[in-house]
């Protein structure tokens, strides 16, 4: 039997778990961390373009350079740019410009401006002393910072791969301290409301007070745009020559910072949208920090750990299911569930603002799916070299049809059955062909000379011409390890297909019913003959199928099975079915075949046995009893005789002998003549006028009828002549018996009636009695052998009960059969019918 398919082996499971925990350190340990922040770049970029209608950068770019020569500029100049935008009435300033150290006279009016204004918030940079390495914090000189409306932190976060992504919106030196630039003007720009950081960070701690160490927490990525144009840009000298509308910049946030890629010491990162070489000024990315902050867009990466979890536990589900799906699905399994990965990632990007790196259990779903179809095939080849070798050892015990028959083996067995008259691959032979078929056999020309065939030969001919083509031995061809494993277990299927479709179609062929079944007493398999005698289907259990018949013994269905499985010995016994159908059944016990043993059900319809036996049984008791009783008192009338203690004179006692005689021979007679009709011995049949084997019946029966004073009423002028395929002394004996019986069982005085008519059913011959009729039960036997009725009986009507017999039996070889109609009190009609196939036609 096959092993039942497990779907969670310990080996797949072992395998899964193992690729969960590597896909877990992976993540953990970030090693695909350059390929995740392609990845992650490459999503960013997937946006639609849009513009910001709050903010607008003040542009220390290449014109302002041509009009106030290259930075430092002087600083009654900035004060002069904060006074434009005060009069413009924006919300907040960002003045991404470090004025760390008093200058000049200008540092005054710069201050004064800032005071005026505000609104401006300056930046606090980090910088790292040269002679010891360590960090400072450079702010504006105090006076500014005492002017400016807040400080802010502008530090970036640089990846591994040198481009600026992130960034902590709370640090500083030794405690962070500060909060970042863009939040604080987005404090400025909210007015008294006081801005709250988006998040809070559960990892917060308490801060280590060492200056030589940034401190930072609230770690986001910047949600960068892919638009260039996403701000609005104004060159810082249109703004202090006062070239612009002041109502544009009316109520707007303005970020004042240098953009032109000439200017020294100026703040350009790399950033992962595109974006002219991928670098953007500092005040662009302040800008953007700001925009994600205002629009709460901004993009927090998932837990490092959770994300870690989460890309096991896929890997782990997937490798758990592969073994339930169709090896071939496999693959578009594994592919779709890694891009689907992707795809949710850049959905909860773009739709929910948070970071899912997908990519590190992806490529191990990927190369996990390569490793474990290695590991597969692996395994497939054992099984197959375990295969193989079963294979071959059960086809080498099998037989193969002879298949091997060379060309003039099969040409010679054409020419016996008739099909062919002869063949050649002799050119010159094939003058001697005039209805020569050119055949090629195996890329050999032959030439054949057909009989004259009818369509069906034909058929047969083509056939066995095809059949014959199979017979070429194909060369060897060496491939792959694979291959050849595979070549061989498809030629061991074969051999084996072969043997197992000749048991199935040498199964439905037999004349017996055969049912197989396992040791939970499931039919599983059922040829095409027990499915003819009982109703069955495969899978049933088999006390449900045996319900259909009953024993002929005192035991029990589950007895006799419990009897063949304890003892190994095989059993027969007899059944009848609810149709009166009688059966033989044989139990054998099939053991051992791969370890299970099996239970074969062989039955045959032995009916006709039975009816057989019943009938000789009969025909014993017949001979025993009446063909006997005659002759016995003959011997006991003659022994009186010569005893002297009869009274009967020599002519009485010749008188009974003639008639115990003329008893004794007719019951031989009837005897005779229904042997003869029930043999299954060919009789010829020829056509027989019907007419006049009335005649000749009514010719025996008259004296019958004289004596009891009844009149036989046919008027042949009434018919025309009728001829039927039948045996004259059959059909003779067939009317006779009717009429012996008409006149037997008909009170004196009366008329039997004869009668014949055509219709759909074909010709009818009826003859009807004024007789006491039969009864509704009687109807169902008086065809049976050695049946009367029992009244008849009682009222000592001489009749042995075969004639009636022997009319159906005769009937039956003549292709007709016979009826009766009876009313008891008025009389009996019986009908011999013969069809229309029966009848000559003229």
């Amino acid at each position: 039997m096959l092993e039942k398919r497990r779907f969670f082996t310990k080996g797949g499971i072992v395998f899964a778990a193992l690729l969960a925990v590597i896909t877990f350190v992976l993540s953990y340990f970030k090693v695909f961390q350059p390929v995740e922040l392609l990845a992650y770049d490459r999503m960013l970029r997937l946006q639609s373009p849009d513009y910001s209608e709050t903010v607008v950068i003040v542009a220390m770019d290449e014109k302002s350079l041509r009009e106030y020569g290259p930075l430092p500029w002087p600083r009654e100049l900035h004060a002069k740019a904060i006074q434009k935008l005060t009069e413009a009435k924006v919300r907040a300033i960002g003045y991404d410009v470090l004025f760390n150290k008093e200058k000049d006279d200008g540092d005054k009016a710069l201050t004064q401006a800032v005071a005026e204004n505000g609104r401006v918030v300056f930046p606090v940079v980090i910088d790292e002393l040269k002679q010891d390495g360590q960090l400072i914090e450079l702010q504006p000189y105090p006076e500014l910072y005492q002017a400016s409306a807040q400080l802010g932190m502008v530090h970036f976060e640089l990846d591994s791969d040198n481009i600026a992504r992130s960034v902590y919106l709370k640090s500083g030196l030794g405690e962070p301290y500060w909060r970042a630039f863009a939040a604080e003007v987005l404090d400025v720009a909210n007015g008294e409301e006081t801005y709250q950081l988006p998040f809070d960070d559960s990892r917060e701690k308490k801060p280590s007070f060492n200056l030589t160490k940034i401190e930072k927490t609230h770690h986001a990525l910047i949600p960068f745009k892919q638009n260039k144009d996403y701000f609005s840009k104004i060159s810082f000298t249109d703004l202090v020559e006062g070239k612009l509308e002041p109502s544009i910049l009316q109520d707007r946030v303005v970020f004042v910072g240098v953009t032109a890629t000439a200017a020294r010491n100026a703040d350009f990162l790399p950033v992962p949208v595109n974006r002219d070489g991928q670098i953007m000024s500092g005040v662009e990315i302040n800008a953007m920090l700001y925009d994600g902050l205002s629009n709460n867009q901004l993009i927090r990466p998932v837990d490092n750990l959770l994300s870690s979890v989460i890309s096991g536990i896929l890997v782990l589900i997937l490798f758990m299911l592969i073994p339930r799906s169709m090896p071939r699905h496999n693959v578009y399994l594994v592919f779709i569930l890694a891009f689907t990965l992707l795809f949710v990632s850049w959905v909860l990007l773009q739709g929910a603002y948070r970071w899912l790196p997908m990519v590190t259990p992806a490529v191990v779903m990927l190369s996990g799916y390569f490793l474990w179809v290695w590991r597969a095939v692996v395994t497939n080849m054992a099984f197959f070299r375990r295969t193989v070798k079963r294979l071959q050892t059960e086809a080498s015990n099998s037989f193969e049809p002879a298949v091997q028959a060379t060309f003039e083996q099969h040409f010679q067995f054409w020419k016996r059955l008739k099909l062919i008259r002869g063949w050649s691959n002799n050119e010159r032979d094939i003058v001697d062909f005039h209805r020569g078929v050119p055949v090629e056999v195996n890329n050999k020309p032959w030439l054949v000379e057909l009989e004259a065939h009818s369509d069906e030969e034909k058929k047969l001919f083509y056939k066995l011409y095809q059949q014959s083509t199979l017979t070429e031995e194909v060369a060897e061809e060496k491939g792959s390890v694979i291959e050849d494993k595979v070549a061989q277990v498809q030629m061991a299927i074969t051999k084996i297909n072969f043997l197992r479709r000749f048991v199935e179609k040498t199964m439905d062929k037999m004349s017996d019913g055969i049912m197989l079944l396992d040791m939970s007493g499931i039919v599983f398999y059922a040829n095409l003959e027990a499915k003819k005698y009982l109703e069955l289907t495969e899978g049933e259990d088999i006390f449900k199928v045996l319900s259909q018949l009953s024993l002929q013994s005192s035991t029990d269905w589950a007895e006799e099975i419990k009897s063949v499985m304890l003892t190994g010995i095989g059993r027969e016994v007899q059944a009848i079915s609810k149709n009166k159908k009688y059966y033989k059944l044989g139990f054998t016990l099939l053991d051992n075949i791969e370890g299970q043993d099996f239970i074969i059900i062989n039955f045959v319809d032995i009916t006709s046995v039975k009816r057989e036996q019943q009938r000789q049984l009969e025909m014993i008791d017949f001979i025993s009893h009446d063909l006997r009783s005659p002759m016995t008192s003959v011997l006991a009338l003659l022994g009186q005789y010569r005893s002297k203690t009869s009274n009967l004179t020599i002519e009485e006692l010749n008188a009974e002998v003639e008639r115990l005689t003329q008893s004794s021979l007719s019951l031989a007679e009837h005897f005779l003549m229904l042997s003869r009709a029930e043999s299954g011995i060919e009789m010829p049949l020829y056509p027989v006028e019907l007419l006049n084997s009335i005649d000749n019946a009514l010719a025996v029966a008259r004296p019958l009828a004289v004596d009891k004073n009844i009149k036989l009423r046919f008027k042949f002028t009434d018919y025309e002549d009728t001829w039927l395929h039948a045996n004259e002394d059959l059909l003779d004996r067939v009317i006779l018996n009717l009429l012996t019986n008409a006149i037997k069982y008909s009170p004196a005085d009366s008329v039997v009636d004869i009668s014949l008519e055509e219709n759909e059913k074909g010709v009818c011959l009826m003859v009807r009695d004024q007789g006491e009729g039969i009864d509704e039960e009687q109807m169902k036997t008086i065809f049976k052998p050695f049946s009367r009725i029992r009244r008849h009986e009682l009222a000592k009507i001489k009749g042995i009960g075969l004639g009636l017999r022997f009319v159906k039996a005769a009937m039956e070889r003549f292709s007709g059969h016979v009826s009766v109609e009876s009313e008891v009190g008025k009389g009996s009609c019986f009908i011999l019918t013969f069809p229309h196939s029966a009848v000559v036609d003229d």
